[in-house]
């Protein structure tokens, strides 16, 4: 074939994309998936993890608020809960703790503290140190600050995308650049 028989590239049809179901995590929340969709949160001091299957190219989110459940409530609200109900949800679609990567978002100190810890560090330090615990690698963290973050997951990639929510003086919300996590595994 020569060089002038082929079709030029721009010339070429290109098959629209498949618009993917987004879904939105709210606090509390967890989601997983086989089929390929966008996970989307908002984070303050609060923690999301995502966790993908590379083999599988299945993936999910969590959105949690406290680190432990002390009160025996098990409710996705916690950390501790929220990580063990993503973990089994995805094993229950046929994904293995060694295949899984994470991704660790939020944390930050958004409420006036004076000094010492505070919910969103305790947040993250719990999510890490139970992707430390279960050998679930970390391929990316933003974590901490005094930014908010909009985050979206791609499950079928683990592909995620990350946007800094910053507070004006007059305490609304504007959006600052956007900033690339992890574009491609």
């Amino acid at each position: 074939m020569t060089a002038s028989s082929r079709t030029p590239l721009w010339t070429v049809p290109v098959a629209p994309a498949a618009v993917l179901e987004q879904v939105s995590l709210m606090q509390g929340d967890v989601h997983f998936s086989a089929e390929p969709k966008i996970l989307v949160t908002v984070l303050g001091s609060c923690v999301a993890v995502c966790l993908w299957d590379k083999v599988r190219g299945a993936g999910g989110m969590i959105h949690f608020v406290l680190p432990v459940d002390l009160n025996g409530e098990r409710s996705a609200r916690y950390g501790d809960v929220a990580i063990d109900e993503l973990e089994a949800g995805l094993s229950r679609l046929g994904c293995r703790v060694a295949d899984l990567q994470a991704k660790v978002f939020g944390g930050a100190a958004v409420l006036p503290f004076a000094g010492g810890q505070t919910v969103g560090s305790n947040n993250v330090q719990l999510a890490v140190g139970r992707m430390r615990r279960d050998h679930i690698r970390i391929t990316a963290q933003r974590t901490g600050g005094t930014s908010g973050q909009q985050v979206r997951f791609h499950t079928g990639t683990g592909e995620a995308f990350v946007r800094y929510i910053q507070t004006n003086v007059r305490g609304k919300s504007r959006s600052e650049s956007a900033d690339l996590v992890d574009f491609a595994l």
